[in-house]
This record gives structure tokens, sequence and C-alpha cells, in this order.
């Protein structure tokens, strides 16, 4: 057997599939070390791609946002400042288990920021996990009557970071309420959690019935919060205008 074939053999067995092409990355009349160097940045850098895709897949996003891909200027959202959100993106707010509350009406590109800032958490080596209210409550309910609720909060838990989408969508009867109330105590100055409401605060007795619950979860959820304002014109209402007009 060739060296080279040996060499790719052993690197197939290594799981170190730069190594097993190391002809396309090195050049063959730089020194040894330059060469070593080059393979290993490579693999590097391939092992960081392929553990930031496995977060990206494990954090269950619906569909992939960026903050690149949304415009601020056309958003025409004039409480919303650009500056507070490039800030959340460096994550010191994960780090302070702070949370962020991005309320608005539909369309608006609530999902889309939260989404974007899930992506920057996972740049930064945090696990995150997005998940719609109404989802998460239902999976509550399904782990408490199977009778392992317990082991489906320590699950969530381990999360750094969380993201509820959707809050205020769908009403929630007095046991979901509480179900909901676990979470959020549960997280509490623990870990961090981004939800996305079309209601204020002075409105979730729209979609919370037990009114103690709704004050023990907003009194969790206004301390350590960044709100981002994001009431404005919907997007989508205004692509479907301007398609009708054609």
């Amino acid at each position: 057997m060739k060296k080279s074939e040996h060499i790719k053999l052993i690197a197939e067995q290594l799981k170190l599939p730069v190594l097993s092409d190391y002809e396309s990355h090195i050049q063959p009349t730089e020194p040894f070390e330059e060469k070593l160097l080059t393979l290993l940045e490579v693999q590097l850098d391939q092992k960081e791609q392929q553990r930031m895709e496995r977060r990206i897949r494990n954090a269950r996003f619906p569909v992939i946002k960026t903050l690149d891909t949304f415009d601020f200027e056309k958003a025409n959202l004039p409480y919303l400042k650009e500056e507070v959100v490039r800030e959340l993106a460096k994550c010191d707010y994960i780090e302070r288990k702070h949370n962020v509350i991005a309320v608005g009406n539909s369309g608006t590109g609530k999902s889309h920021i939260s989404v974007a800032l899930g992506i920057e958490a996972i740049k930064n080596n945090i696990n995150v996990l997005f998940k719609k209210a109404a989802d998460l409550v239902n999976e509550m309910s399904r782990a408490q009557h199977e009778r392992e609720l317990d082991k489906y909060l320590k699950k969530i838990h381990k999360f750094p970071l969380l993201i509820l989408d959707e809050m205020g969508y769908l009403s929630f009867n007095n046991k979901d309420s509480s179900l909901l109330f676990q979470i959020i105590a549960q997280r509490y100055e623990t870990r961090s959690t981004i939800i996305t409401t079309n209601l204020h605060f002075s409105k979730w007795s729209d979609f919370l019935q037990d009114k103690k619950l709704i004050t023990a979860i907003v009194d969790r959820l206004s301390h350590k919060t960044i709100f981002l304002n994001m009431f404005g014109d919907s997007w989508r209402v205004n692509k479907a205008e301007s398609f009708m007009k054609q």
C-alpha cells in the first residue's frame, strides 16, 4: 500500500476527513510545520461548522433567519432601536441571565429577530431551543400526564437560551397557565428566555385566565428583561397590498 493511501485510510478511521484529503489543502513546497498547521486549522474550522450545524438542528428553528436579512430601515418600526438588537447579538444578556421580550403586532418581524438572536447565540457556542408557546405547554401537559414532567423540565432547563414564540396567540386554561409558570419560574435568574408576543403585559389576561398566575409570571418576566417594542406596520400586510396593486 502506498503511503498516501495508508494516510487516507488512517485518517478515515480517525474520522479526520481533512487529513484524508490533505493534498487539496497544502502546498508541496511549504515547510512541514506549515503543512501541519494548515491541515489542523482546516480540520478545526470544519469541526466548528459541524458543531454549529448540529446546534442549529437541535434548536428546532422553523426557518433560519439572520440579522443580516432584517432590513431595519424598511421595517418601519419607529420604536425598535437597531443598536439595541445589535448589542443583544453579542449575547452578554445570556451570561447575565437576562430575558428579552419582543412585543408588537403581527407581521412586524418578532419571530425573525428572535431566531436571528438564537443564531447569534449558537455562533457563540450557546445551546438554544425554539418553541412556540402553545407547543411547549402541550408537550408539558403530555409529560405531566405521563408522569414525566420533572424530566421534561430538566431537559428544557439545560438550554441556556429558550425562545418562546407567539405568546398570546392562543388562550391557556388554568392548568396550562400553571405549566407555563413552572417554566418561567424555573428559568428565573438562572437561564435566559426570549419571548415574542402580540400583547402588552396589561393584556395578558386575554389569554391567561388565572390572575394570580399572571401576576407571578409578569413579575418574573419584567425583572432583568430587555424589551423590544416592535409595534408598527406589518410587512406581510404591506407586501400583500403591494402585490394586489400590481
